[in-house]
């Protein structure tokens, strides 16, 4: 009798969280992601047009999930402001598609959310496939102030950036700051939403009892397309972070800097198997310094 109450206490928690996973050609991976996740939370999941019957693969895996089928490739941000345009639950959770929620997890996100309610954004202890814990990680724009390596935290702890493979937020805090910036296709959303959640005056928190198991970039098939598109977007995505919280000027000498290098590799390293990456980063940044946006080019 207790057993069961403590059971049905636990699933009207988890109810009050919408578990969203974005998919973009992740049939490798999404079936241990979807199998992982508790039954008792909602569940969405959205399908970024992938080719590889993803969509088709949620459904059969979690006939009780949402998933909604993206006409086009909307990229990260904008798949995870779509799924969570409709959720009317308290919480939400962000997971990429290569990652697997472990036992208790999801609870333990919740036990944080109470314990720390001036917290924005909640993340768990990400572990990576060769046992590490991915920590310490600064936004982009404020790497320039680490000194040394941190040193893994022991228990709960406050940080500059967390998150990226999971995100876990009261939507009400994630709705008053806007989302993700829908002008980002790719790279740096989570970097951009960590900031402004700061900037609002809400804390980040690493949460050492929830514990993520995290593939590490094999959310989409490899291949030389899907190489390109990101090198590509993580040129324009820098660009626009630059712009966006250092202004036009400063964007500028940057940009031209990175063009320079990247210029400077291409002409002394002819027969580098890299070439192609800095081909497409130098094609990035170069977009955004043009004022493309960022699907202009239909680097999908």
């Amino acid at each position: 009798m207790h057993d069961s109450l403590r059971a049905t206490e636990a699933d009207s928690r988890l109810a009050e969280v919408t578990i969203l996973v974005v998919s973009y050609n992740s049939g490798g991976v999404l079936e241990a992601c979807l199998r992982s996740v508790p039954p008792a939370a909602r569940l969405v999941v959205v399908d970024n047009a992938s080719s590889d019957g993803s969509a088709a693969l949620a459904t059969r895996l979690a006939p009780w999930a949402q998933v909604i089928r993206a006409p086009e490739n909307l990229g990260f941000g904008r798949a995870a402001n779509l799924g969570f345009a409709g959720a009317t639950t308290r919480y939400g959770l962000l997971l990429n598609a290569d990652t697997r929620c472990t036992p208790g997890m999801v609870e333990a996100l919740l036990d944080a959310a109470e314990r720390y309610p001036e917290a924005g954004l909640l993340a768990p202890r990400i572990a990576t496939p060769d046992g590490g814990l991915q920590f310490g990680h600064l936004p982009i724009l404020e790497r320039h102030r680490r000194r040394g390596t941190p040193m893994p935290p022991e228990g709960d702890c406050c940080a500059p950036y967390v998150g990226g493979a999971a995100m876990f937020f009261p939507l009400s805090a994630f709705r008053a700051i806007g989302g993700f910036d829908p002008d980002i296709f790719l790279y740096y959303e989570d970097d951009d939403i960590c900031m402004r959640m700061r900037r609002s005056g809400r804390t980040l928190v690493h949460v050492h009892a929830a514990r993520l198991e995290h593939g590490s970039g094999q959310s989409s098939a490899p291949s030389a397309k899907v190489t390109r598109g990101k090198e590509w977007h993580m040129g324009w995505s820098r660009q626009h972070m630059l712009r966006k919280y250092r202004g036009p000027a400063v964007a500028a000498l940057q940009g031209g800097l990175l063009l320079a290098e990247l210029a400077t590799r291409l002409a002394l390293c002819r027969g580098d198997p890299r070439r192609g990456k800095w081909v497409a980063r130098l094609e990035g940044t170069l977009a955004a310094l043009r004022g493309r946006s960022a699907t202009a080019a239909g680097i999908r």
